[in-house]
């Protein structure tokens, strides 16, 4: 069986050099989905060749050629002319004429004295330039919405690693907010998006970027937000909370100070003071100005003894890099493996590293029901309310489960109208409804039913039909 080149270069360099090793010995390469490789991944993968078959004419005795494009075919070719040095004589023909010539001379001119060494230093031998990753854009773009000089070194490694033909340049800085960073990403203005916030990461995914590795790769990948108050503070608990209690929140675009707590406050009414930074809401909260904060548990707030904390939300993922759907496929898979290539110290600076993409199901569910939230909420006048006064559809709570078959899972359903329902839905369209999953993580879930019709059964149930995702949303618990 083929070795998979897809597979092996992103276990790196050294699998690639054992790879290299077996093709000598007949294996071959499966170059399927590959559009390019690095400089140093190609230099890895030709270490161990035979000097004879790193010709054009002999890539088929370890390359299976009904795999390989003509993107990858170009970016081989290149690195291959790139090795042709002028073929040295052969050693046995050297010491061949060497000796010749020492003979000859001395039997010529033996009672000659012999002439003094040669103070001439060899010369060096002229190193190879190597051939830059074979990218068909000349510009990149990279999007960031911190201070330019954590990113100057990575700059400085793109430009030399893809050529200067290849024009790279930074867009955005700390003073760049979350709106204009969202609208950049719907214009797909950044070719790569070093997006900071999850909720600017959630932008990138609506958007159609792709993953390629987590931002800050020494934190755990998923944080929390805490509601906090001060330690002497009356409220202990959600069900404390009175529409005169004042809340401090963050920005509009704020995972830990504005999404996370509105979730954890739906149903609520509260007076709200909002766009505040997560140092500032904690000093609200100490002097008085609000009797609870929202912020990131572990860092704005932790377990410091002139605050209680009263809430823990769910889980938020960590923030990644992202690479522009407007780049060719190719193009994308040698910007991948370059961004991961970089040098340690190039990474850290810009505060990424490699990882598997974070799970974003659970918190993109969290996101739209906010959203739908908020659609409905006055944020102008207080107190605020965290609910829509009339929801639209069925709303009920699931109160049971049953698997009829591998395609219908049947849940059944107390309706706020007092009404008892069975739904019909399939494991693949679970699957796709934000914050469900599986059938049993919605057990005594609230879910809404939208866009449906009700069959009357005999037992007096309603059987509703789910076909298609957006036909159900889960409320939470």
């Amino acid at each position: 069986m083929p070795i998979n080149l897809n597979e092996t270069r992103q276990r790196g360099c050294s699998e690639l050099r054992k790879v290299s090793a077996r093709l000598n010995n007949g294996e071959k390469l499966d170059c399927s989905g590959v559009y390019g490789l690095t400089t140093r991944q190609l230099k890895a993968l030709f270490s161990q060749i035979r000097l004879e078959w790193r010709h054009q004419n002999e890539l088929e005795r370890f390359i299976d050629l009904d795999t390989l494009n003509n993107e990858l075919y170009l970016v081989l070719v290149n690195f291959l002319d790139s090795l042709k040095q002028p073929s040295p004589p052969p050693i046995a023909l050297i010491m061949a004429i060497a000796l010749s010539a020492v003979f000859g001379i001395y039997f010529v001119f033996a009672k000659l004295p012999p002439d003094p060494p040669s103070e001439q230093p060899p010369i060096p031998p002229t190193p190879s330039t190597p051939t830059p990753p074979s990218i068909q854009t000349n510009s990149i773009t990279i999007g960031i919405l911190g201070d330019n000089d954590y990113y100057s070194e990575l700059v400085t490694y793109l430009q030399k690693t893809l050529g200067k033909q290849v024009k790279i340049k930074l867009d955005g800085d700390r003073s760049l907010t979350y709106q204009e960073a969202k609208n950049r990403l719907a214009k797909k203005r950044w070719d790569i998006a070093f997006t900071l916030s999850p909720m600017i990461s959630v932008a990138a995914k609506d958007n159609g970027y792709s993953w390629v590795a987590r931002m800050f790769p020494d934190k755990p990948a998923f944080y929390q937000s805490a509601l906090f108050v001060k330690a002497d503070s009356p409220i202990q608990s959600l069900e404390d909370i009175k529409p005169t209690t004042v809340i401090a929140l963050g920005d509009f675009n704020s995972a830990s100070s504005f999404y996370m707590p509105s979730y954890d406050l739906f149903g609520k009414s509260l007076a709200v003071d909002m766009g505040h930074r997560g140092q500032d809401i904690r000093e609200m909260v100490r002097t008085g100005k609000a009797d609870i904060g929202a912020a990131a548990y572990g860092d704005i707030i932790t377990n410091d003894p002139d605050f209680r904390i009263i809430h823990i939300s769910r889980n938020i993922p960590s923030s990644g890099v992202y690479l522009s759907p407007n780049l060719s496929q190719g193009d994308r898979q040698i910007l991948t493996q370059v961004l991961r290539d970089a040098p340690e110290d190039v990474r850290k600076e810009a505060n990424y590293g490699q990882s598997e993409e974070v799970d974003f199901s659970e918190f993109l569910g969290i996101v739209r029901r906010v959203e739908d939230v908020l659609a409905c909420a006055n944020f102008s006048q207080n107190p605020v309310n965290f609910y829509c006064a009339q929801e639209k559809g069925i709303v009920g709570q699931v109160n049971g489960l049953t698997r009829i078959n591998e395609q219908t899972t049947r849940l059944t359903m107390k309706g706020k109208d007092g009404k008892n329902y069975q739904i019909l839905v399939s494991p693949k369209t679970l699957n796709q409804i934000p914050g469900a999953g599986s059938a049993i993580s919605l057990q005594n879930k609230t879910i809404q039913l939208l866009d449906t019709t009700a069959q009357q059964l005999a037992d007096g149930k309603l059987k509703v039909t789910i076909e298609q995702p957006e036909q159900m949303k889960v409320l939470g618990n």
